[in-house]
């Protein structure tokens, strides 16, 4: 009896274990832990204090005491305003952030320390609200402070993390040659506050500072710039809202802060000028690169070769030339080119310089280059000469009655019989009618040819263009290969239309349909006059209206000049409502928006 009691109470026993153990339930079950820590450090102490004065100009340090175990997450988020050479050094020690300033330090400047988004706790990783103090090697610590934003130039889209700097140094070059007297970077909305300022004039700069050295590199940043010298005048206080720390994610108290100044970033084009490239691409052809736009040409001359020889095309930014010869006799191996003009010297101005070129053509690749595998049709092509050239004929349905056929030569074309172009309407019943068309040479580009329909296309009818054999004859003297393109109205019941009611338009316009972000275009119009454009056959989506002021009449959003103190061409995205600039377009809609130009850009 004693023996069984003694088992029962062993039996029990084990049960009890089993019943509070874990392990002894289920191994496979790992232990389940408390609820996910969500809250950020929160600190409690800054020693020295903010708003310190007489700050050592050597060594100087601060502790950050938090109350749980933090890290430094994200170092290059430290900035010290204004920067030094050697940036602030974060390091833990137990629940302290120690911050050491080891770079020597100006006497009686006033400076800040912004953490961003640098310290999380050390478990869940949760950010620490972001920490801004001012302190000062002398005896006052400046107040003064003025927001801004900062976008791109092309989209209107915010730029993040971009330097805001100002410079008390009044020259052009003071940011790309020395470090800024404050600076800040933009946040998530492009937004900024350079505080604890002077009571001076400031020059005020922002680039996406690439490489993190606080200056200026043409090459690799974006860069933008206030027109004139800005004066900070509103003292810092603890009711000014934008003073505050924001949660990037939190849209109404963020979209709620006020921008005193409004800064456009773009990519510069190369200023320094001088004859970067040249060559002969065949016995005929060549071309000469310049390294910036605006190249000015005092004399261009074809050694031995007649004016009215040679064909010149620019391109669109006016940094390289395409040139043809067109001689009924074979051109020397080597082509002569005497070029006068404006360069770049030394001292960073244009002056004028001479080229003498001496251009043969390029090594054409030879047949062990050449890739092994031909295609079926290079196999099947006849050797020998050729007899004509291949024309490049382009049409889509959506926008054929806008932009035309576009027809182009690999070469310039020196003859065109046009009365044998042929455009041709069949109707459902296949009868077939010879319709009107203009016929243009493209502004951009002397080879390239725009032939539009006359008369509006009909749903429903099919059209063919056709270019016969000998319609055009290109500098080689051959004539053309027959080309053809055929076209039609789009029929879908579920495309739509969109008109824009043009008016206050006081200067020439780009206007232009892309999708939402402004990323891919779909439809351009070039506008000097009050007018209605139409965009058809669209399909639903989302698209937005994206229009340029383009002051040079050049057809192109030119950007700006940081030396020449020019601002990028002014862009503007038309909204439907504040704020919203999305054109949600349903199927089979007839939408139509009147957009006053004159309001719009003032």
């Amino acid at each position: 009896m004693k023996r069984i009691t003694a088992t029962v109470c062993l039996l029990a026993l084990f049960v009890a274990c089993c019943i509070g153990s874990h392990s002894c339930a289920n191994t496979t079950t790992p232990p389940s832990g408390g609820p996910k820590d969500t809250l950020p450090p929160v600190l409690i102490k800054i020693t020295p204090g903010p708003g310190t004065t007489q700050f050592p100009l050597t060594e100087g340090k601060f502790t950050l005491l938090y109350n749980e175990y933090t890290v430094v997450k994200n170092a290059a988020d430290i900035l010290l305003s204004p920067p030094t050479r050697r940036k602030p050094q974060a390091k833990v020690k137990g629940k302290n952030i120690v911050v050491t300033l080891t770079d020597t330090l100006k006497a009686d400047q006033t400076y800040t320390l912004d953490f961003g988004q640098a310290l999380a706790d050390n478990n869940e990783g949760n950010l620490a609200p972001r920490l801004v103090f001012a302190f000062s090697t002398g005896d006052d610590v400046d107040s003064l402070y003025f927001t801004g934003s900062v976008v791109n130039s092309k989209t209107l889209a915010p730029v993040k993390n971009a330097l805001v700097s100002a410079y008390i140094d009044q020259s052009d070059s003071a940011c790309f040659n020395t470090l800024p007297d404050a600076a800040v970077k933009t946040d998530d909305w492009g937004f900024f506050v350079l505080r604890n300022l002077r009571d001076t004039l400031y020059r005020i700069y922002v680039y996406t500072d690439t490489d993190g050295d606080f200056k200026y590199n043409p090459d690799e940043d974006e860069v933008g710039f206030l027109d004139e010298a800005y004066q900070p005048v509103l003292p810092m206080t603890d009711s000014v809202y934008e003073l505050h720390s924001f949660n990037m994610k939190d849209t109404l108290l963020c979209a709620a802060r006020v921008s005193m100044v409004s800064l456009l970033t773009f990519k510069e084009l190369q200023t320094v000028q001088y004859l970067q490239n040249s060559g002969r691409v065949s016995e005929r052809q060549g071309f000469l690169k310049f390294s910036a736009a605006d190249v000015q040409i005092d004399q261009l001359e074809f050694v031995g070769i007649p004016d009215s020889a040679v064909i010149l095309q620019y391109n669109a930014t006016r940094d390289s030339i395409d040139f043809w010869i067109n001689t009924d006799y074979r051109l020397d191996d080597s082509l002569l080119i005497r070029l006068n003009y404006q360069k770049t010297d030394s001292t960073g101005v244009l002056a004028p310089a001479q080229e003498r070129l001496a251009l043969a053509v390029m090594k054409q690749e030879t047949q062990a280059e050449q890739p092994a595998r031909k295609s079926r049709e290079e196999q099947e092509k006849p050797a020998g000469p050729d007899t004509t050239f291949k024309l490049t004929v382009q049409a889509q349905d959506e926008t054929v009655e806008q932009l035309g056929v576009y027809v182009e030569s690999a070469l310039p074309v020196i003859r065109i019989v046009r009365d044998s172009i042929r455009l041709v309407e069949t109707n459902p019943k296949g009868q077939q009618s010879q319709k009107k068309f203009s016929f243009r040479q493209d502004t951009t580009d002397i080879r390239r040819y725009i032939i539009t329909p006359s008369e509006a296309l009909i749903k429903g009818y099919d059209y063919e263009l056709t270019l016969p054999q000998g319609t055009f004859l290109n500098l080689d003297r051959l004539p053309n290969a027959q080309a053809s393109a055929k076209f039609k109205v789009p029929q879908g019941e579920d495309l739509s239309t969109l008109a824009l009611d043009l008016t206050g338009v006081e200067d020439r316009y780009i206007v232009e349909l892309t999708d939402e972000k402004g990323s891919k275009v779909f439809r351009t119009y070039h506008v000097e006059k009050a007018q209605k454009l139409v965009f058809p056959y669209l399909k639903a989506g989302k698209y937005a209206v994206r229009i340029t002021c383009d002051k040079n009449r050049n057809g192109l959003a030119d950007t700006g000049n940081l030396l020449a103190r020019k601002q990028p061409e002014s862009v503007r995205f038309y909204e439907n409502a504040p704020g919203n600039k999305v054109l949600e377009i349903l199927e089979s809609a007839e939408i139509e928006q009147t957009i006053d130009l004159k309001e719009m850009f003032r």
